[in-house]
């Protein structure tokens, strides 16, 4: 009995330690990508993900869900792209309605008419591949400071409660040698 709770606590921390570690390699990450070489979409394995501000692509994509793109070796008709839009300086997510020798021309499902700008490849990041719904206040939350703080604070909590419950266990047993 004594050596399975060792063994469960061995495997809870091991766990918890992935989990912390984990979030905090990424949050660290998106910070020196986003604040020391300045770009707003970072890429990591050739992937990004981005928290959807607008209501364009409705109803498959929504206002709050969060989208992963990857880079691709090509982008074709009907595809969803996350491109950096040159004339307003920020990321848009559409999908492409025709191809071009320059590029792209994209449009929002909401939208009534397509973009006015082209799309150059180069400005792609890359095509949507998973849209996790209303995820996006989560993901949110987990890189603020806060939030943060929240995932260190209950790891350090997680951390406690094993070493409790393992030392009480530990305490009962020399107790009661006849457990």
């Amino acid at each position: 009995m004594k050596r399975a709770a060792k063994i469960i606590k061995g495997v809870l921390r091991g766990i918890l330690i992935a989990v912390v570690g984990l979030i905090a390699f990424y949050n660290v990450y998106m910070l020196i990508a986003r604040y020391a070489f300045k770009n707003n979409m970072p890429t990591f394995c050739g992937m990004a993900m981005a928290v959807v501000v607008s209501g364009s692509m409705e109803p498959e994509i929504g206002i709050q869900d969060v989208i992963i793109t990857r880079a691709q070796d090509s982008y074709q008709v009907g595809d969803v792209i996350t491109f950096l839009d040159v004339t307003r300086g920020d990321y848009v997510t559409h999908r492409i309605v025709r191809v071009e020798e320059d590029g792209f021309v994209t449009k929002g499902d909401a939208n009534n008419s397509e973009d006015t700008a082209h799309v150059a490849s180069e400005a792609v990041v890359g095509k949507v591949v998973a849209v996790w719904d209303d995820f996006g206040k989560v993901i949110s939350f987990l890189q603020s400071p806060l939030g943060l703080f929240c995932v260190l604070a209950c790891g350090i909590v997680l951390w406690l409660v094993t070493d409790l419950l393992t030392g009480a266990k530990k305490k009962k047993d020399e107790e009661d040698p006849k457990s």
